[in-house]
C-alpha cells in the first residue's frame, strides 16, 4: 500500500476553511452564469419557435426554470445518492490523484442526475402531458411552454424531496434496516431503493400539488401544503436543520439524548426535526418581521433564506472547518457539540443577513451581470455556494488547498505522527 502525506497550503484548521470557503464563493459566483448561459443558449435552439410565441416574461420564467432543474438534478440529486448514501463509491476507480479524481466523479455526478431525471420524467410523461418531454424541451405553442414551465418547475423540486425524504435515511436512521447487512456498495443500494420509494410519495403528494393547477370539472382539486410555496419552504429549511445537525457536527445528538438504538433513535430525531418544521419558522417570523431586512420577498421567503444560510454555514463549518473545534482542542462532548451548535447559529444568521443584503448583488443570487444569466434567487442561490463546497471537499479533497503526496517510503517504517493523523483523517 502507497502511503501519503497531506500538505496543507494554508497552516492551521481555520485558515483552510476560510481559504476553502473563499475559493468556492469566487468559483460560484463563475460557474453559476457560465452553466446558465450555456444552458439558455442550447434550450434557446430547441424551444425557439415555442419560447418565440410566449410572451418574454414567460419566455424567461421557462428558461430560467429549465437552468434550475439541470442544476438541481446534476448537482444536488447527484451529491446526496453519490456522497451521502453511496459514500463516494468507485470516486477513485481511474486514479486517486487530483484534479482527475475529482472531474471524473463531477462527469459521473452529471451522467446520473441527468439520467435520473430522464427516467423518471420519461415515465411520467407517458400519463401526464405536460412531463412529456416533447413539451418540457420541444415546446411549439405559447400554452406548451406554460405547460412546460409547471412541468419544469414541479420536476426541478424532486430535489426538496430527495433533501427531506433521502438524507434522513442516513443521517437520522444510519442506513437501517440496510447497514452492515451486505457488502458495500449493495448495503447502499437498499438505502437508494427505499429512498426512491419514500422520495416519489413525498414528491407526488406535497410538491407536485405546489406547483401544477390540477383541476376537475373547473374545480381545484389539489391545494400547496401550508398555504403556499415560501411558508412549505420555511418548514422544510427548518426541519432540515435538524435532520442533518447529527451527522453534520452534532455526534448524532439530540437524538442520542434519548436512545442509541436503531430504528427508535431514527423515530426520536425524525420527530425531533419534525417539531422544528413547525416551531421555529413561526419564531423566526416573529423577530424579523419588525427589522425589515429585505423588500419584496414574503415573511416566509425571508425565514426559509435564513434558515438556509444556517444550513449552509453548518454544511461548510462541516467540511471546510473539519467540525472545530476537534476533540482535541474540547474534550468533553457536550461542551464541543454546544459550542459547534453556538457557531452554526451565529455564524449562520450573520451569513444569512448578509445573503439577504446581497443576493440580487451576486451572480448566483439575482444579478444577471447584464448578460440575462436566469437567476437563481433568494433561496436557491444559496445552493449554488453550497454544492461548490460540497464538491470541492468530498469530489475534490480541497484541492488545491489541501494535497495527497505520495511518499517513497517502505510499508514497514511508519510515518510521522502528524502526517499519518493527516493521512488518516484525509482517507475518513
Amino acid at each position: 500500500m502507497e502511503k501519503y502525506a497531506v500538505r496543507r497550503m494554508f497552516k492551521g484548521q481555520l485558515a483552510t476553511g476560510f481559504a476553502a470557503l473563499a475559493l468556492s464563493f469566487i468559483v460560484a459566483a463563475f460557474l453559476w452564469p457560465a452553466w446558465s448561459l450555456t444552458v439558455k443558449a442550447l434550450y434557446g435552439i430547441l424551444a425557439g419557435p415555442g419560447l418565440s410565441a410566449a410572451e418574454p416574461k414567460e419566455a424567461g420564467q421557462l428558461i430560467g426554470a429549465v437552468a434550475r432543474g439541470t442544476f438541481f438534478w446534476t448537482a444536488i440529486n447527484s451529491w446526496i445518492w453519490l456522497t451521502l448514501v453511496m459514500g463516494n463509491y468507485g470516486k477513485t476507480s481511474l486514479t486517486e490523484k487530483q484534479p482527475w479524481a475529482g472531474i471524473y466523479y463531477t462527469i459521473v455526478g452529471w451522467l446520473v442526475g441527468a439520467g435520473a431525471f430522464l427516467a423518471l420524467i420519461s415515465f411520467m410523461g407517458i400519463w401526464w402531458k405536460p412531463f412529456s418531454l416533447a413539451i418540457m424541451f420541444v415546446p411549439r405553442t405559447a400554452a406548451d411552454v406554460a405547460m412546460a414551465f409547471e412541468a419544469w418547475e414541479a420536476s426541478n423540486f424532486y430535489a426538496l424531496a430527495v433533501i427531506i425524504a433521502q438524507i434522513p435515511l442516513v443521517s437520522l436512521l444510519q442506513k437501517w434496516p440496510f447497514a452492515g447487512k451486505a457488502e458495500k456498495p449493495v448495503e447502499s443500494f437498499g438505502v437508494i431503493a427505499m429512498g426512491i420509494a419514500v422520495t416519489f410519495i413525498v414528491w407526488m403528494a406535497m410538491i407536485v400539488p405546489s406547483w401544477m393547477k390540477l383541476s376537475l370539472g373547473g374545480e381545484q382539486i389539489v391545494a400547496p401544503p401550508f398555504g403556499n410555496w415560501p411558508a412549505f419552504a420555511a418548514f422544510c429549511q427548518a426541519y432540515v436543520i435538524f435532520a442533518i445537525m447529527p451527522v453534520e457536527g452534532g455526534e448524532l445528538y439530540p437524538m442520542k439524548l434519548f436512545t442509541r438504538k436503531q430504528p427508535l433513535m431514527g423515530i426520536i430525531g425524525f420527530a425531533i426535526a419534525l417539531a422544528a418544521g413547525f416551531v421555529m419558522p413561526p419564531i423566526i417570523k416573529g423577530i424579523i418581521a419588525p427589522l425589515n431586512l429585505v423588500s419584496g420577498p414574503p415573511l416566509d421567503a425571508v425565514a426559509a433564506s435564513l434558515e438556509l444560510s444556517v444550513i449552509v454555514f453548518m454544511l461548510a463549518w462541516h467540511h471546510l472547518f473539519e467540525d472545530y473545534p476537534s476533540a482535541a482542542l474540547v474534550p468533553n462532548t457536550a461542551a464541543r457539540v454546544c459550542c459547534r451548535i453556538a457557531i452554526w447559529s451565529i455564524g449562520g444568521t450573520v451569513y444569512g443577513v448578509i445573503w439577504l443584503k446581497t443576493f440580487k448583488l451576486i451572480p448566483y443570487g439575482a444579478n444577471d451581470l447584464g448578460m440575462g444569466v436566469p437567476p437563481l434567487g433568494i433561496l436557491a442561490g444559496q445552493f449554488a455556494l453550497l454544492m461548490t463546497l460540497l464538491f470541492l471537499n468530498t469530489f475534490f479533497d480541497k484541492w488545491p488547498l489541501v494535497r495527497k503526496v505520495p511518499l517513497s517510503v517502505p510499508e514497514d517504517i511508519p510515518l510521522p505522527a502528524d502526517e499519518q493523523a493527516g493521512f488518516e483523517a484525509m482517507a475518513k
